[in-house]
């Protein structure tokens, strides 16, 4: 794939939506166009004199995408796109636009797994990047907790209190199914997938005070990786599976802590602040991402694994960061709504979601 050479830090790429042709082309271009500017890297421009041109023709389910650089007469992208229905092939098509115009990965076909308190209960949903496509996935008017995704899409582990006790369960989609994945005694709670989907790191309480603990997908006796009499939450793990990040109050307050997933001695982080929990590491391994409690405000900060060094990247508040899988972009929530930051101009979208109460974000890598 060819990309245009534009460098995007503060400014935006201009493009104009040019012709849609084929059933439902007017929605469909409706979709590009906001899919586009919710990167806040690109500006739809009314006007036909940009450089870059976005052209469509749809059959089916089969989008048929085009982008010109009309100053270099040439086209960046000519390619054919399928989805389950009109909605997916469009955002896959926002997705390649963004990558050939800027060199930085999609993330408009991804989904967002979300707790929402808006019946009364805190329960599981799903929705597209863009807020369509909701879905609630519990109604057991309990407290759900903590939805992280599986790295092939097809599960959703969480925290829920539907036996009356912190339980671990995982929520197959294409089967529409539920299990009951970790129930010991005490708290369990905090369920991560490893890269491969083969194991997933969580905390147990069984044997007292909450540690991190790995279990096998399929089952089999959990393996301890802390030990330690402090209280240790928020697993997850590094994209090459061998390290886990984790929140732990060891000294005092809660900080962040890495361990090797083989287990031995951990390593703190110095995040700076005295409250740092809910980490959530980049897909190209170089950042974590994790909520600090400063003055008494939750604000999104990342800490950067190699300088060493963390930046508190909001002010009007934020917690619980997700990653988007190119590791600029990330979705946090705020005072009950979920929004989108380029982690880069540190500049942030409120993102379309037709329920209030919303929080603990966890985007599809």
């Amino acid at each position: 794939m060819l990309y245009a050479q534009v460098e995007v830090t503060g400014g935006k790429v201009k493009v104009f939506l040019g012709q849609f042709q084929g059933k439902d082309a007017e929605n469909c271009r409706k979709i590009v166009s906001r899919d586009l500017l919710q990167t806040l890297l690109v500006d739809v421009s009314p006007e036909e004199n940009q450089r870059y041109e976005i052209t469509a023709r749809l059959s089916d389910k089969v989008l048929e995408g085009i982008l010109v650089d009309k100053v270099k007469k040439r086209e960046l992208l000519h390619k054919s796109f399928v989805g389950t229905d009109m909605r997916q092939a469009a955002h896959l098509f926002s997705d390649a636009l963004l990558e050939a115009l800027t060199g930085i990965k999609g993330f408009s076909s991804c989904k967002i797994a979300f707790i929402s308190s808006d019946t009364g209960f805190k329960e599981l949903y799903m929705m597209d990047m863009d807020g369509e496509g909701l879905q609630r996935l519990t109604a057991d008017k309990t407290i759900s907790a903590h939805p992280r995704w599986s790295h092939d899409h097809s599960m959703i582990a969480y925290t829920s209190y539907k036996s009356g006790y912190p339980d671990v369960y995982i929520i197959k989609l294409a089967k529409h199914s539920r299990i009951r994945f970790s129930f010991f005694p005490g708290v369990n709670s905090g369920a991560s997938f490893s890269p491969d989907d083969k194991n997933i790191a969580l905390t147990l309480s069984k044997d007292g005070n909450p540690e991190i603990y790995i279990i096998g997908i399929d089952g089999g006796p959990p393996r301890q990786l802390t030990r330690n009499r402090a209280t240790n939450t928020s697993p997850c793990w590094s994209p090459d599976g061998k390290q886990i990040v984790y929140t732990s109050d060891e000294r005092g307050s809660i900080q962040l802590y890495i361990i090797s997933s083989e287990g031995g001695q951990p390593k703190r982080l110095i995040t700076g602040n005295t409250y740092s929990s809910e980490p959530d590491w980049s897909a190209d391994g170089q950042k974590i991402a994790f909520s600090a409690r400063i003055g008494g405000q939750f604000q999104i900060g990342i800490f950067n694994l190699n300088t060493n060094q963390a930046s508190i990247l909001t002010t009007q508040g934020g917690e619980d960061p997700s990653w988007t899988p190119n590791s600029r972009h990330l979705v946090y929530a705020s005072q009950g709504s979920l929004y989108l930051m380029d982690t880069v101009s540190r500049q942030s979208i409120k993102l379309n979601c037709e329920l209030k109460h919303c929080s603990e974000p966890s985007v599809s890598p």
